[in-house]
């Protein structure tokens, strides 16, 4: 495949992050340093639902409210799996499609997750639990007449353990803590949006779009990182250089699922790459466009972050309210004017409005001010048009785009426990907003390894992103 050139294996631990659009910090402080993820335990997450009701809470207690209903609201909890696969592996079990099943969002891979998952009620039975070996446990709760979405869900709820910590300064901690607090902690897409270890899913979304779907599925197959597995990597490499996809098909690591789907379709239908793309769930097919919004928006915001213009309210400025549940709404984004601007300014004092970005899709409105200048400069740097989230050749998947804040809504935090040389947060997000983004200001990586366990490319850690 000599026609190929992939770009990871070029990609330097250093550059990851400016990568995918994220560069500076908010808080001037030391980083505290230290790993993440080392365990499954030390990175824990479930959900909380606007009626209050708390994922892992209701996992433990186990009983099934009798009442009636189209759909089943059932708690998953998963083990080193991502949410995606997740899905698709119960769907197997149900005998359903995993797109008719709904949920809040999408959990970490490496980590203990309890997260809500709505289920059409003729295929599931009310008092069994559901196992998939210690990956997998799935509870019945009780009915609902609708298909679960983030509109539910109030915040994310984390309990992350650090280890390893450079430093033991519980001060740093505080004044970390402080100045984002009083700053705001920038609102980017995290590191597993586009994959830890081998971030491609911008690259396979962008090829997409341009409608180089042939592109697209080499990308998704045998572009290489040196941050995934040994296995892995080297399974991409051989298959770059022999393409022999009867050999992959064999011999390809049992972590590289989709890829073998991929593969086992092309040779049976040789070169019908866009009938491969679509072998890959409509969920993840999904992220691979919205990576490259993701990364868009990341950019941007990085901009506005060195110029010190994260709070700093403008005409041309678009703003939307927060809701009784501290989410912003989802509503039709309000411009800043002369007008209003004394207005706006009040309520975002008080917590009720927040300055938003458009997430880049094809119906979105740019600011009129100098941050949908940098927006659009960025666009431009990217060879990116709004249009181009119209995908003409895969519907299914253009994205419209969306609206959001600047800085994490309404998050919380406390010390759980700082012990000889590990330090235990208690973390709450609104939905759709990143744990990895308030770690990054409170350890400040040197690599991204930092966030599956690694120190360096030499150590054993978990695997993470897509594959």
């Amino acid at each position: 495949m000599s026609d190929f050139k992939p770009v990871l294996p070029f990609l330097r631990l250093e550059d990851v992050e400016k990568f995918i659009g994220i560069w500076g910090y908010v808080s001037s402080t030391r980083g505290v340093g230290g790993i993440i993820k080392e365990k499954f335990e030390d990175f824990m997450v479930w959900e909380v639902l606007v009626t209050g009701e708390d994922s892992r809470k209701v996992f433990e207690e186990g009983s099934f409210r009798d009442s009636s209903g189209l759909n089943i609201l059932c708690v998953m909890k998963k083990v080193g799996v991502d949410s995606v696969r997740a899905l698709t592996i119960l769907a197997k079990i149900l005998g359903l499609k995993p797109s008719s099943m709904g949920i809040c969002g999408i959990k970490d891979k490496v980590s203990i997750s309890w997260q809500y998952v709505s289920i059409p009620s003729r295929y599931i039975e009310l008092n069994k639990t559901y196992r998939v070996g210690d990956i997998l446990e799935v509870k019945p709760y009780k009915y609902i007449d609708f298909n679960l979405s983030s509109n539910v869900l109030k915040c994310n709820v984390f309990r992350i353990t650090i280890r390893n910590l450079e430093t033991l300064d519980s001060c740093i901690i505080e004044e970390t803590l402080n100045q984002l607090k009083n700053e705001g902690i920038p609102n980017y897409f995290g590191h597993q949006r586009f994959g830890i270890t081998r971030p491609v899913t911008h690259l396979v979304g962008k090829y997409i779009m341009k409608g180089m779907v042939r592109e697209a599925v080499l990308e998704f197959l045998v572009d290489y990182s040196n941050m995934e597995s040994l296995e892995n990597r080297e399974a991409r490499m051989k298959l770059l250089e022999e393409w022999c996809l009867e050999w992959a098909l064999r011999s390809f690591p049992k972590s590289l699922s989709y890829e073998k789907i991929i593969v086992r379709h092309l040779i049976q239908n040789p070169d019908d790459y866009i009938g491969a793309f679509r072998k890959i769930p409509l969920r993840l097919r999904r992220l691979m466009v919205e990576a490259v919004a993701a990364k868009i928006f990341n950019e941007t915001l990085s901009r506005i972050v060195e110029k010190k213009m994260l709070g700093t309210l403008e005409l041309g400025d678009l703003v939307l309210p927060v809701d009784m549940y501290g989410r912003l709404e989802k509503t039709t984004p309000i411009e800043v004017t002369r007008y209003n601007f004394k207005q706006v300014e009040r309520m975002i004092s008080k917590g009720r409005m927040k300055i938003v970005l458009p997430v880049p899709g094809y119906m979105v409105k740019i600011p009129s001010s100098s941050k949908g200048e940098i927006m659009v400069k960025v666009l431009e740097e990217e060879g990116v048009d709004l249009q181009d989230f119209k995908i003409k050749s895969f519907p299914e998947i253009s994205t419209k785009g969306s609206y959001r804040s600047l800085t994490i809504v309404n998050w919380t935090s406390s010390i759980e426990e700082f012990g000889e040389n590990h330090l235990t947060v208690k973390l709450s997000l609104p939905p759709g907003s990143y744990a990895t983004v308030f770690l990054r200001e409170l350890i400040k990586p040197t690599t991204p390894l930092s966030y599956i366990g690694r120190k360096s490319l030499h150590n054993h850690g978990k695997e993470d992103g897509y594959s």
